[in-house]
């Protein structure tokens, strides 16, 4: 009996050990998860090409290494030098540093307004009254988004805005103003 259950405690022991070692082994720091959608997602290299050899199945999971911008595009690393587009995933994970045009298209609301942005270079303000003008991207800097707005009136006739984009959070660098999609 005392030889059973020193096996038992040795085999407790080796199996906590081993636990603690492949809990460490997969816990890697990745960015996210990215999961692809109905259909097979292409995978690119870290110049942007087509890997042709190689995709992505529907409906599997894949953790995220890095967020990068290659050829004006968001993708996510899904292995060391393969890539798939954003916009063909959903994404699970903290919120990323990198912004694309797409981002900043979107029905953002705030406690005092909503601001609303599309592809086409038209904004709509409504703070009590309904505004609209056109706008284009200036810039993308990281999270920092400069938009240049055109008639209308969301800082005047004609300005110049920069906001800080963090995931699902709008925020103005001028007024710190925050709207949410």
């Amino acid at each position: 009996m005392r030889k059973s259950t020193l096996g038992s405690l040795v085999i407790a022991g080796f199996a906590a050990v081993s636990i603690g070692a492949f809990s460490n082994m997969t816990n890697v720091s990745a960015a996210g998860v990215a999961t692809t959608r109905s259909s097979i997602v292409r995978i690119y290299n870290p110049q942007g090409n087509l890997v042709t050899n190689r995709a992505l199945m529907p409906h599997t999971p894949w953790r995220v290494g890095k967020t990068k911008l290659i050829n004006g595009e968001k993708m996510y690393q899904v292995a060391t030098y393969e890539y798939v587009k954003a916009s063909e995933t959903d994404y699970d994970g903290p919120a990323s540093s990198v912004v694309t045009k797409e981002d900043v298209y979107a029905r953002w609301i705030g406690s005092n307004s909503t601001l609303s942005f599309d592809n086409m270079g038209v904004y709509s303000l409504e703070n009590g009254k309904f505004q609209n003008g056109e706008y284009s991207i200036a810039s993308i800097n990281g999270d920092q988004v400069t938009i240049a707005f055109e008639g209308g009136s969301y800082s005047g006739n004609n300005s110049v805005s920069t906001f800080t984009l963090t995931g699902n959070k709008l925020e103005s660098n001028s007024t710190h103003e925050v709207w949410y999609k």
